[in-house]
């Protein structure tokens, strides 16, 4: 493995901090079209100004990308379309991936699984375990003196 230079590792921190830089201005910059445009995410259906942000935010992406020279300014119009991309997913799953999928949708599954009576049809497991015989003679506990027989005891456990 070759060792990394100071001016590579800060090559890569700087491309990243683009792109993260260009996926919040692209955040910021869909979040401000969404106003402007008054798309109401509570309708239901499907609204054509959904649709804006995420072919704005792909478009200059792309755009960006292909255009633009500087290596930085191409990793920040990365960051805009991954914004976009983001924004596309969002408007047609109706999720957002930032939150992760797997809570929401085992939280939705689980409410109509109940909601539904479904626990009703789950039969209880109760096993059959073997019943423990009782001792008939009670155990004695004595403490011995390490010079005392315990021969002359019996029913007693040695501890």
């Amino acid at each position: 493995m070759r060792k990394a230079s100071k001016k590579a590792i800060m090559r890569e921190l700087r491309s990243l901090a683009m792109i993260s830089a260009g996926m919040v201005a692209g955040s910021l910059g869909g979040k401000a079209l969404d106003k402007a445009l008054k798309v109401d995410e509570s309708l239901p259906g499907f609204q054509a100004k959904k649709f804006v942000r995420p072919v704005v935010q792909l478009g200059a992406g792309v755009l960006g990308a292909v255009k633009l020279k500087n290596q930085d300014l191409k990793m920040l119009s990365a960051g805009v379309g991954a914004s976009g991309v983001v924004s596309t997913v969002k408007v047609i799953l109706k999720k957002d991936i930032l939150n992760g999928f797997e809570g929401a949708h085992l939280a939705s599954a689980q409410s109509v699984f109940l909601d539904q009576g479904y626990d009703n049809y789950i039969e209880s497991y109760e096993p059959i375990l073997p019943v423990l015989a009782s001792y008939s003679e009670p155990v004695e506990t004595l403490t011995l003196d390490s010079g005392d027989d315990s021969s002359e005891y019996e029913n007693v456990e040695i501890i």
